[in-house]
Parts: structure tokens; sequence; C-alpha cells
């Protein structure tokens, strides 16, 4: 596609070329007819593409000299004075050249000096307009570069911030999740190994679903039951967690690695904060215009106003790379909300885009 672009104005040229002589030549060919005078076509199509195909000749000298010496606000005035010069040299160029074409299409000589007087000052304007229509188009073609690198550029700064945010949640959870392992590991060194083990799986599972900043909601669901798993170990008896999907949205596409550290932050804030049986609810569906997929985590702990729960109100990582991420990838479109539940504890809110396939990154939209 590539190549089609690199010389599709070349061809559009030649078309315009072979174009106009003919128009002139019908028009020639009007007013002979009404003189009511012969026409004759053959000579008088001839002498105009004659005519213009001489004046195309120069046309590449003046693209040259466009790209060569682009129109700059830096050096306006000595450009633009160039590219006049320019024009002048190859109209009175094309005159010349094209006095011996006459001659040998079986018109009469007209001389240099009469050609001159004749025709200079349209070939003046003819080659103005075309140099100025090259500039025109050179110059739309440099702003769509621009524009195209402007968004590679973008949407490699954001790539890279979403996989520093992935990063810095990755051993942040990894550290979370070794110190829960550690508080069992002398106490109960067999449920310390099983924890370990399910730590093993979800760390491949995690690793396996890095290359992609978003994954269908199930994979999401499936790396955060491994997650689940090595809590219940940890809060054994304390905790009862239930987890809800709707059908509509298991195939949403969703940030990889959304939920847990959610979830991560209703057990350190709302499950560790708390002295009796506690319960985590996860639910996912799709907003009521079925525009978007809602997030939920709620706990039922001291709640975000308290002063077990302040850092579960934003102050976490868990909680404000999450933001982050949001807002990198949908903008206005994503959102994260922490507030305290009706029924007690936290409830933290996330909407996205309810889509069924992968964002394409910018650098990547345009073939």
């Amino acid at each position: 596609m590539q190549g089609h672009r690199k010389y599709w104005p070349w061809v559009a040229g030649a078309a315009i070329w072979t174009t106009l002589p003919l128009l002139f030549a019908t028009q020639t060919a009007i007013w002979l007819a009404y003189r009511a005078q012969p026409i004759p076509w053959g000579n008088l199509i001839t002498f105009r593409l004659a005519d213009w195909y001489t004046c195309g000749l120069f046309v590449p000298v003046l693209v040259w000299a466009t790209r060569r010496w682009p129109v700059e606000r830096r050096h306006f005035a000595a450009t633009v004075a160039l590219h006049l010069a320019l024009v002048v040299v190859v109209s009175a160029a094309k005159i010349i050249l094209f006095e011996p074409v006459r001659v040998w299409l079986g018109e009469q000589p007209m001389g240099l000096t009469r050609a001159f007087a004749g025709g200079f000052i349209s070939e003046i304007v003819a080659f103005g307009a075309t140099a100025a229509a090259i500039h025109a188009i050179e110059f739309y073609t440099r702003y769509q570069e621009r524009e195209a690198h402007s968004q590679q550029l973008q949407a490699r700064l954001t790539d890279a911030q979403l996989r520093a945010l992935r990063a810095q949640l990755n051993p942040h959870f990894l550290f979370n999740t070794l110190n829960a392992v550690t508080t069992l590991l002398h106490r109960d060194p067999e449920r310390a190994d099983a924890m370990l083990t399910r730590l093993g799986e979800l760390l491949r599972l995690t690793l396996r679903a890095d290359p992609d900043h978003e994954i269908p909601l199930a994979e999401e669901i499936e790396l955060l039951e491994r997650y689940l798993d090595i809590m219940r170990m940890r809060f054994s008896d304390r905790v009862t967690v239930t987890c809800w999907v709707d059908p509509e949205v298991e195939q949403a596409m969703v940030p990889s690695f959304i939920l847990q550290p959610l979830v991560e932050n209703a057990f350190e804030h709302g499950v560790a904060q708390s002295n009796g049986l506690s319960h985590v609810d996860v639910q996912a569906r799709a907003s009521s215009d079925a525009a978007s997929v809602v997030l939920r985590v709620r706990d039922d702990g001291p709640g975000p106003g308290t002063a077990g729960g302040q850092q579960a109100a934003g102050k976490g990582v868990g909680i404000s790379n999450t933001r982050r991420r949001l807002h990198e990838m949908y903008g206005g479109a994503g959102s994260l909300t922490l507030s305290a539940s009706p029924a007690g504890g936290t409830l933290v809110e996330v909407r996205l885009p309810l889509r069924v396939t992968r964002s394409v990154p910018a650098e990547f939209a345009t073939a």
C-alpha cells in the first residue's frame, strides 16, 4: 500500500496534464465551430498535448525544489523569492524548448522574441499556479506525517506508562502475598506450602497475560480465583468470598490485573481490620444502558472513613495505579469510585466501555 501512496501523485499529475490539453482543444474546437470553420481534431489535440507535455517536463523540477527548499516561517521571504525565480526560469526554458517542437509539428516558426512576447506571462501564471499546488500538497503531506508521528509517540508513551503501572503492581502484590506466606510458614507449614503452589500458578497466569493490556473478563476472573485461593488459605474461616459475573459480559475486554488490586485492597483494609467473620463480594455486570462494564468489589470492614480504612480511600498503590491505568486506557470513559457501602464497609466500583475486541494502538491503526 505504501508503494501506491508513493506513486499516486505522479499518476494523478499525468491524468491532469492529459485532461487539461484535451479541454483546451475542445474549447478551440467550439470556437472554430462557432465561426463555421473546419475543425482539424488531429492537429488540434496533438498541438495541445505537445504544449502541455512540454510544461509537464518541468514539473519534477518544481517538485524537487519544493521538497529541497520548503516554505517555512524562519526563511519565508527568501524561500518564496527563490521559488518565484525558479518559476520565471522554467517558464523561459519551456518557451525555448517548445519553439522547435512547434516547427516539428508543422507550425510556422515564431522566433523566440515573438514567442516570449506572446506567452511568457501566461507561462509564468501557469507554472506559478502549479508550484503553489505542489507546495499545498507537500504542506498537507508533511502535516499528515507529523500527525501520524505524534500519534505513534503518544501511543508508545501510553504503552510505556501502562507497563510501568503494571510493573509496579506486580511486585507490590508479590510482596504482600509472600508476607502472608511468611505468617503461616512456622504455624502451618502445609498451608504455607499450598499457598506457594497457588502463588506459582497465579504468577504463571499473570506472566502469560502480561503482553496485552486488555484480556476477556473470563480470563481476569480466572486470575482472580487463583488469588482468592491464596487469601482464603491466609484468612481461613475468617472470610467468605462470593464472585458473580453476568454471562453477558464474560467476554468483555477489561484491563489485565484490574480486579486483583481492588480485592487485595478489600482484604488488607477491610477483612484484616475486622475482628469477626468478614465477607468480600465481587460482581461484574453490564450497565443499564449496556454501554459499560461495571465491576464492583465490596467488603464489610471498617469503611474508608475510619482510621483502619483511610489508606483504602485512594492512597494505596493498588487504587491509585488502577485509576491511572483507567485514565490512560479510556480517558473519561473509564472511572473508579470508592465510597462507603450502604450495607457497611467499602465499595469500589469500576466502569469502562463494554467491548468484546481489543483496542488497537494508534501506531497500528492505519495500514
